[in-house]
């Protein structure tokens, strides 16, 4: 049991309501400066055998693929770490419409095919919080696999930090969690 005498007192763990709360010095200053990101990060494209060089052999299951690296955030100065390594399995599936065809795609984001196309997945599997840093978009109603069949209902992944996106997608209410390996970085460190 907790002996909250102390707490009541006002001489121990709390402060009571009368006492200004004194918070260490230079404590602004740390949380206004950018965080130190790391410049090891490079994308899917510098790596010469592509995909393959960003994977490892999953030890407890046969013939699966995991994320070699740390994923991190694409945008140049941002590079927040969105998950870790040996958490998402490579998978090479259909093809989502995530990028609207009315707006430029931003420059650190890599094209991704139309459906049917297949593209290189990192699969997230079975809640968001596998994930170190991860926002959701509102619901959207957008193609998965084929072009001409029924629209479902998607949330966008993108960089919790800087809200950077789309980098992959999730049916809403789903327990799978898609990010496209060309839309992150990798971490080598």
């Amino acid at each position: 049991m907790c002996d909250t005498s102390q707490v009541r007192g006002g001489t121990g763990l709390a402060p009571s309501p009368d006492q200004p709360v004194s918070l260490p010095p230079g404590l602004f200053e740390a949380l206004r400066r950018p965080p130190a990101r790391n410049s090891t990060a490079r994308s899917l494209q510098d790596f010469d055998s592509g995909v393959m060089d960003v994977c490892s052999t999953d030890v407890t299951r046969q013939g699966v693929l995991k994320n070699k690296y740390d994923l991190t955030c694409p945008r140049t100065g941002c590079g927040s770490i969105i998950l870790k390594s040996d958490v998402g399995m490579w998978v090479e599936g259909a093809g989502v419409e995530m990028d609207d065809p009315n707006r430029p795609l931003h420059p650190e984001l890599t094209p991704l095919p139309l459906p049917p196309a297949t593209v290189h997945w990192w699969l997230i599997t079975p809640s968001p919080m596998e994930f170190e840093n991860i926002g959701f978009t509102r619901t959207v109603r957008s193609n998965v696999g084929e072009t001409s069949g029924p629209t479902k209902k998607l949330k966008f992944l993108i960089c919790a930090e800087c809200d950077l996106g789309p980098l992959g997608w999730t049916e809403e209410g789903g327990k799978e969690f898609w990010l496209a390996c060309s839309r992150v970085k990798y971490n080598i460190q």
